[in-house]
């Protein structure tokens, strides 16, 4: 992204996003108050601003008398009594009166509210203090131009948290019901469950609001990474600021809200503050003398020295455990790698076959094998019936019959629908009637479904199941699946592909049945099992007879289409197991497996006769010609040395029934 073409809108979520996830429409939500918006205006310059900052707070009764009341505390500790907002900025200077004003507009907006108890927006407010606190304090030590643009920016970090509690489809209270329940980031659980978090609504509203594009930009990217994007140094260090500030807030145990979620810090914090170089515990301290100041006009309690401690512990804690998991998932990963890597390398071999069959039943056998599944299926997507249907199965029992059981796909199938439109695997538990009823089919607990995708269309689903065993399912072998799947949408796109090709190349063009390169392919294959004494095999000539006078008398288009109808009628008569195809010109052939010598001089005469039949049909558009076949018919015998061999014996007595009369079958088992 070039800085030539980067906004800041380009970061934010749309206005239909937002839609999906707060109840009013965006001109609907609260405007922040143009007090507020005319504070964040003010520069620092004490001289030109104090006049402006004392008319603007003093034009509302009500600001004025918290902010006087808040100066004239016992934490401030002045020793004569504050009159005014002048005599205020004179004691404790501009940049101190302005910010609390701020903090007081903020506060009535947005937290002095009766809210669900789920959401403590007085806790939530105390954790907003503590960063914006953090984030002046930072400011002054990195020389940043702003400090109180930093104030701000960390005051107003998580407001996304208060909108979606007060306008949300899902109010934040809503959230943190179901948050336990999820695993990850708190931003992504927010994803997941609200639509979107509170970095992206926070800085989509405050960019409504016309606040600072630096502040928003720390609002939108403060728990993310952003060393790619094409901003200034005074935009990167806003962001880690607040980053590093709500990270340390956390760590206190002064959060927003109280889950055992920590932040993460972003790489791109140690990058841009010396760390080794700041004070920390001076910089904590300060903050927590600040925070101490307005405390008691907020009417809540910062952490003791003590709890701080058993904050920090219990931080350690849980921080040590992260580290001890990833030790053991990292060993895990590195294992499953190595595991993942010698199954790939055993389906190579499967997924250059090019028969579809063999693909899926090798991977299916594969997957059951090395990941210890009970029963892997593959299961088609029927489009008209909207439902997926079994079609290939791979168990280690064969007690279930499972080919041809159907999963109807219906709007109120989530998890489903989600599986096959966000191409993600999905577990399927008995969460609702509909997964119940889907798992009552499959007579299991729990099963898994991985969508096999080539160039992001899916082209059937991976089912798993541990229907004998009932071992649970892990999420991540769903996960490490799509891998596998992925090549297996591609040995299967390869398979079609090839077919499609083969079907070109193997099909006579005019009459749409096999050619003679296929014919002689899959001869060559009988013959091989016929001479190792697999199967029985015969082959059958046929002929047109008087062709050439047909088509010097009714012209060749209507040869062609005489041509057309023999070869639907020998396909009409064929076995699924027998071929049939266009030899060369007006001659024809049938291979027969599986068939005796009288069977395939049957077969030859019900075709004759059918022929005949339609000859009888077509004797107005050709009263000159009457359309007939004459055949010869031979079956393999022990001895023959090659296929030539066995195609002369059926020529021989093509000639033969030609001879004799035409119209007729003649078999060389009986010459």
């Amino acid at each position: 992204m070039s800085q030539h073409h980067f906004t800041v809108a380009s970061l934010l979520p749309s206005s239909e996003q937002i839609r999906q996830a707060i109840r009013p429409n965006v001109s609907q939500l609260p405007s922040l108050p143009v007090v507020a918006i005319k504070l964040l205006k003010l520069t620092r310059d004490d001289m030109s601003s104090t006049g402006d900052l004392v008319r603007l707070i003093e034009t509302d009764p009500a600001i004025t008398a918290k902010i006087l009341r808040i100066v004239n505390s016992a934490a401030y500790g002045i020793s004569q009594k504050i009159v005014s907002i002048k005599h205020a900025i004179v004691l404790l200077g501009f940049a101190v009166i302005r910010s609390l004003a701020m903090d007081v507009v903020l506060y009535d907006q947005m937290i002095h509210r009766r809210g669900h108890q789920s959401f403590n927006r007085v806790n939530f407010w105390q954790h907003c203090l503590t960063v914006a606190t953090l984030c002046r304090s930072l400011a002054k030590r990195l020389d940043y131009p702003d400090s109180e643009e930093a104030y701000i920016a960390g005051l107003l970090h998580d407001i996304g948290k208060i909108i979606t509690e007060t306008y949300g489809r899902v109010t934040y209270s809503d959230f943190l019901g179901q948050v336990d329940n999820q695993e990850g980031l708190l931003i992504d659980i927010e994803q997941k469950l609200i639509g979107l978090s509170h970095n992206d609504i926070g800085a989509y509203v405050c960019q409504q609001w016309g606040l600072p594009e630096n502040v928003v930009l720390a609002l939108k990217l403060h728990h993310h990474r952003f060393a790619k994007l094409p901003l200034n140094m005074q935009q990167q260090q806003l962001i880690a600021m607040v980053s590093l500030a709500d990270f340390i807030s956390w760590l206190l145990g002064v959060g927003s809200v109280h889950i055992a979620r920590n932040s993460i810090l972003q790489p791109e914090v140690e990058t841009l503050i010396p760390l080794k170089d700041i004070n920390l515990q001076e910089l904590i301290g300060a903050a927590n003398d600040e925070i101490k100041d307005i405390s008691e006009f907020y009417n809540f309690a910062l952490p003791t020295p003590e709890q701080f401690k058993e904050n920090l512990l219990l931080a350690n804690i849980q921080l040590s455990r992260f580290n001890t998991n990833y030790y053991y998932l990292h060993g895990e990963l590195q294992t499953k790698v190595k595991h993942l890597t010698q199954i790939k390398k055993s389906l190579e071999e499967v997924h250059r076959s090019l028969d579809p069959q063999e693909v899926l039943a090798m991977t299916m056998s594969s997957v059951r094998q090395d990941f210890g599944f009970d029963r892997v299926y593959f299961m088609g997507i029927e489009s008209g019936q909207r439902s997926l249907k079994v079609l290939n199965v791979s168990v280690t029992e064969r007690r279930t019959a499972m080919r041809g059981l159907e999963i109807k796909i219906r709007p109120e199938s989530a998890i489903i629908l989600e599986c096959l439109r966000g191409r993600r695997p999905a577990l399927i538990k008995e969460s609702n009637l509909v997964e119940k009823e889907i798992l009552s089919c499959f007579e299991v607990r729990e099963m898994g479904m991985i969508p096999v995708v080539c160039h992001n269309t899916i082209i059937g689903v991976l089912g798993v199941d541990n229907a004998v065993s009932a071992r649970p399912i892990d999420q991540d072998d769903l996960n490490t699946l799509t891998i596998i799947t992925s090549e297996l949408g591609l040995a299967l796109e390869n398979a079609r592909r090839f077919h499609e090709i083969e079907a070109l190349v193997y099909h006579d063009a005019l009459t749409g049945i096999h050619n003679r390169a296929y014919l002689n392919k899959v001869l060559s294959e009988s013959f091989r099992r016929a001479s190792a004494k697999q199967i029985n095999l015969a082959v059958g000539m046929v002929d047109v007879d008087f062709f050439k006078k047909f088509n010097d008398t009714y012209g060749h288009l209507h040869g062609d289409s005489v041509l057309k109808l023999l070869a639907s009628t020998m396909k009409k008569f064929s076995r699924p197991t027998d071929h049939v195809g266009r030899y060369g010109g007006e001659e024809f052939m049938f291979i027969l497996e599986e068939a005796s010598a009288q069977e395939a001089y049957s077969f030859g005469e019900r075709l004759r006769k059918e022929v005949e039949k339609l000859g009888q049909l077509l004797v107005k558009r050709f009263p000159e010609r009457a359309l007939t076949i004459s055949l010869g018919v031979a079956s393999f015998r022990p001895g023959m040395q090659s296929i030539g061999e066995l195609i002369k014996k059926a020529d021989e007595a093509l000639y033969r029934a030609k001879g004799t009369g035409r119209n007729r079958t003649v078999s060389a088992d009986w010459c």
